[in-house]
């Protein structure tokens, strides 16, 4: 199987869901085995754990804010290699989700390039944990992601994606980022959800959900977006099955690190 990258420059502007600042993305071709890049004033960001900076309520690299739906629909569509100029602070939340990248990536089209496709193979469990929440990444022989959250006035939900069997762009890529209602103005106050709106966010109460949820467990879909592009960062697509508990983004950046390090053990396998 072999590499692929963009096949044209495109472009994509809005809004940051946190900042509420407008920001512009201009995304370009990248060679073979040069990974997901970012660069924003001539400085260049790869896409890998040690660049993370902050994990509160999204993940951010240095220079670059909240990445991880950009680079979930980018490891969601199998692309391997590509830069990402960044004009501002924050990636655009667009629709609070990852759709619209799918969208934009897929009308540029992808080719097909020289090097071999690189994995990160797993080959006995490796488990990180923070109090009640645990991610748990065991040998398989493609992408499976098992998921489970429990949040107050929705309960658990539980989800499996087998990205085999399932399309990305169907049942994962739609789901929005979530957040409480009661939590908006205090948000506000840390410079977060400055950006935030009913058109990108699914609101939720104590007692339920305020708009009306695209799935009726999209909250768990979303964690499962979350994920996979924090475990982008690990620089390689990942062949494993993957069990999380109430897992958030301090824990994937985590299991992240600990799976780049292993895809440098391993060298060019």
């Amino acid at each position: 199987m072999k590499q692929r990258t963009i096949a044209n420059v495109f472009t994509l502007e809005g809004i940051g869901l946190h900042g509420g600042k407008s920001s512009r993305l201009t995304f370009r071709p990248a060679p073979g085995n040069a990974g997901i890049v970012f660069s924003r004033a001539g400085r260049v960001i790869p896409a890998l754990p040690h660049k993370v900076v902050d994990t509160r309520r999204g993940t951010s690299l240095e220079g670059v804010a909240v990445v991880e739906h950009l680079l979930s629909a980018i490891r969601g569509l199998c692309i391997d290699n590509i830069e990402i100029e960044v004009e501002g602070e924050e990636v655009p939340g667009l629709d609070g989700c990852a759709v619209r990248f799918v969208e934009a990536l897929e009308k540029a089209g992808t080719k097909q390039q020289r090097p071999e496709k690189r994995f990160i193979s797993v080959l006995e469990p490796i488990r990180v944990s923070d109090r009640e929440a645990t991610l748990e990444v065991r040998p398989g022989r493609g992408l499976k992601i098992d998921f489970v959250v429990n949040f107050p006035g929705i309960g658990e939900q539980h989800y499996t994606f087998n990205a085999a069997k399932q399309s990305y762009k169907k049942e994962i890529a739609p789901a929005r980022t979530f957040g409480y209602v009661e939590e908006y103005e205090a948000l506000k106050q840390e410079s977060l959800a400055r950006g935030a709106s009913l058109d990108n966010v699914l609101v939720l109460s104590k007692d339920g959900y305020v708009n009306t949820p695209r799935f009726p467990d999209e909250m768990v879909r979303h964690k499962v977006l979350d994920l996979i592009g924090d475990l982008a960062l690990a620089g390689r697509a990942l062949r494993a099955e993957v069990r999380a508990v109430r897992s958030g983004h301090k824990l994937n950046v985590e299991m992240a690190r600990l799976l780049y390090e292993r895809a440098q053990q391993q060298g060019g396998k």
